[in-house]
């Protein structure tokens, strides 16, 4: 072939056959892409997806780790040797905005980021996984920040994350499953020094058993990229039982006093006021003062509480760290609803918002010490999440779900016994009713985590999807023919009886009812598969939406069946008009009835609030928006966590909150 055209064909023939192999190239192309398995291609298509939800969400993130700033302290960083297998390619030092270079280079890529406590580990882990996205290459993992204290680690990892996939992300549980499997994830794994109270040299460790589970994290062969964050004075405990393999170990420095003069300079209106406290700690490095703006956590403490009021000449006051510390925590809250309320937004008031966040802060907390356990899940110990925070009450929020979710139903049980006693031939839809409402009364009692729903047609887009809609529909017509049954045996069991009007009339009352609802339940997903990018309170009011669209399509089915029955039964006087006003006030109560019955999510959120009446806000969910925004709560995914673990752990312990708990120890169940 090759002696063919260098041979035979003339210049012009040769031109003319390289432009057809260059027009060709696209089409080559495309078939090469049309050849390649569709399972590739989505999980192409699912890892872009993912990393354009998690950089969003990161990047919202990010500002409220900054404390609604967008300029991070440059801080930097030192490699800390380990005596064997530690990561190739580490330099000695590097800087925060150095990070995402410093990272490439390291064979394989595992970073362990540690430092003092508000050094800004999470924030430099954030940052790298920003810049990450920035320039990312083509076959790079999507970094996504998970929560090593939700961990229970006689779970397997790639278990454990594939759930936090599911449940924060738009994902089915089958796509994250091969997301990880395939290693397309780089896990950012954060607060390993929150998995234990503390950590001793003997008996169980969480956190000991996380390394150990890390250790074993592959990628075929070799040990998979991660990025781990702790404290340096706890990975140095765990180090003398296990430690991070093949990873290389950062730590994070102290912030300079140049450093803290440029950030006060760019956050405060008056930096001369801060002046002399910067020059004080330049000339006392170990003072109190130093202490405070040697960490990112700590300087913008004490900025936000001095911007609301105060001197900050009271800094060089103290010699105590602790002390001084302290006192920043027990004003911070008052400072920073001042400086929310300035900025003309809606206030609470201090001793609210003390008790309140000194309440869930203690829960959480209690969770973490005691890792309390409520129906076989793990409650977490950082975050709020509207619908799972029902264990702060107790048993009791669930014996009241129960209660509303029985009101609805036990009503028509008892209109239909009413009419039973008057009329035998009621007495099959009595028992069919019955059995439902015994039912439905069990499956609310036995359900310990509803999951909040929406309805959405776009489930009719995928197989999955589709697949999904049957089951309700075939449980709907088995439903209609029991009721069709129930309503007409009655009339076969009459002496005499010859068929007329009665069999038409219930199958066309009962089918539309039964199929639409099926058709309905099917279209329901699982919101919690979902990061919601208008915050974690959609998920509740989303919840009750698709319950009440849920019932409100029953009812307007009702409403048909009735009005078609009333036009082809001559045996019905009423008018259509008639028929439709009954239907359509039904059919609203139906969108009001459907709201209790259904939004199980929602229905056990309004139950915590009911049993926790005067120790938390009736609208809870209003009040940590609001605190996310005033900057004392971040939020991660579909939860609400503290700003910092210092300022959960302060809260945890205050006086307020053991005063206000609600018997935390009622809280542990089977």
């Amino acid at each position: 072939m090759v002696t063919f055209i260098s041979g035979d064909l003339t210049t012009s023939d040769k031109v003319g056959v390289f432009g057809l192999l260059v027009a060709l190239l696209p089409v080559s192309g495309a078939a090469a892409k049309m050849l390649k398995p569709s399972s590739e291609v989505d999980l192409v298509q699912a890892a872009r997806k993912l990393a354009e939800v998690v950089e969003a969400s990161e990047l919202a993130q990010r500002t409220r780790l900054l404390g609604g700033d967008n300029q991070p302290i440059d801080v930097a960083f030192t490699f800390c040797a380990a005596p064997s297998r530690v990561a190739v390619g580490a330099a000695p030092t590097g800087r925060l905005s150095e990070i995402r270079d410093y990272y490439r280079r390291l064979q394989p890529r595992r970073l362990l980021i540690t430092g003092a406590a508000g050094a800004g580990k999470t924030v430099l882990a954030v940052e790298l996984m920003l810049s990450l996205f920035e320039k990312r290459e083509a076959g790079e993992p999507v970094p996504v920040r998970m929560a090593l204290a939700g961990w229970d680690t006689t779970q397997p990892l790639d278990e454990w994350m594939t759930g936090e996939l599911t449940d924060t992300y738009q994902l089915s549980r089958t796509t994250a499953q091969r997301l990880i499997d395939r290693r397309c994830v780089l896990p950012v794994l954060d607060g390993l020094d929150e998995m234990d109270a503390e950590v001793g040299d003997g008996g169980p460790c969480r956190a000991a058993a996380a390394l150990a589970g890390l250790n074993r994290y592959q990628a075929g062969r070799q040990t998979a990229p991660l990025v781990v964050t702790c404290r340096a004075a706890t990975y140095d405990a765990l180090a003398a039982r296990v430690r991070l393999l093949d990873a290389a170990r950062i730590d994070v420095s102290s912030v300079t006093a140049e450093q803290a003069r440029r950030f006060v300079a760019a956050r405060v209106l008056t930096p001369a006021d801060w002046q002399p406290v910067v020059d004080g700690a330049r000339q006392n490095p170990q003072g109190a003062a130093a202490h405070v703006l040697s960490t990112p956590w700590l300087l913008t403490l004490a900025v936000t509480v001095y911007e609301a009021e105060g001197d900050p000449m009271e800094l060089l006051r103290f010699t105590d760290p602790e002390a001084l510390r302290s006192r920043l925590l027990d004003r911070f809250v008052p400072a920073a609803r001042e400086l929310h309320k300035r900025a003309g937004n809606r206030d609470y008031r201090p001793e609210q918002i003390g008790r309140w966040l000194g309440l869930l802060a203690r829960y959480l907390t209690d969770n973490a010490r005691e890792r309390r356990t409520m129906g076989g899940h793990v409650l977490s110990g950082t975050d709020l999440i509207l619908h799972r925070l029902w264990p702060i009450v107790g048993m009791r929020a669930r014996a009241v779900d129960v209660a509303i979710s029985s009101i609805t139903g036990l009503p028509l049980l008892s209109w239909l016994v009413y009419l039973a006693i008057g009329d035998h031939t009621y007495i099959p839809e009595l028992m069919v009713m019955a059995l439902l409402t015994v039912s439905w009364i069990c499956v609310s009692a036995r359900t310990t985590w509803p999951v909040p729903k929406s309805v959405s047609l776009g489930r009719l887009r995928t197989p999955e999807g589709r697949r999904a809609v049957v089951g309700p529909v075939i449980v709907g017509v088995i439903a209609a023919l029991a009721l069709s049954l129930a309503d007409v045996l009655p009339f076969f069991l009459s002496p005499g009886y010859s068929p007329g009007y009665e069999i038409v009339d219930s199958l066309i009352g009962f089918f539309p009812i039964t199929l639409i609802g099926g058709f309905a339940f099917g279209l329901r997903r699982n919101l919690e598969a979902a990061a919601s990018s208008k915050g974690p309170n959609t998920l509740v009011r989303a919840d009750l939406r698709s319950g009440m669209k849920l019932g409100f399509s029953i009812g307007v089915s009702f409403t048909l069946a009735l009005t078609v029955i009333t036009a082809i039964d001559p045996r019905f006087g009423s008018s259509l008009t008639y028929v439709a006003t009954i239907g359509s006030v039904l059919g609203a109560l139906g969108g009001v009835l459907g709201g209790i019955i259904w939004a199980g999510a929602w229905r056990r959120y309004f139950a915590t609030l009911l049993c926790a009446r005067g120790s938390l806000p009736w609208r809870l969910g209003r009040f940590l928006a609001w605190s996310s925004d005033a900057g004392l709560l971040r939020i991660a995914g579909n939860a609400y966590q503290f700003r910092h673990r210092e300022l959960q752990d302060h809260l945890a312990n205050a006086e307020a909150s053991r005063e206000y708990a609600i018997h935390p120890r009622r809280n542990t169940g089977p």
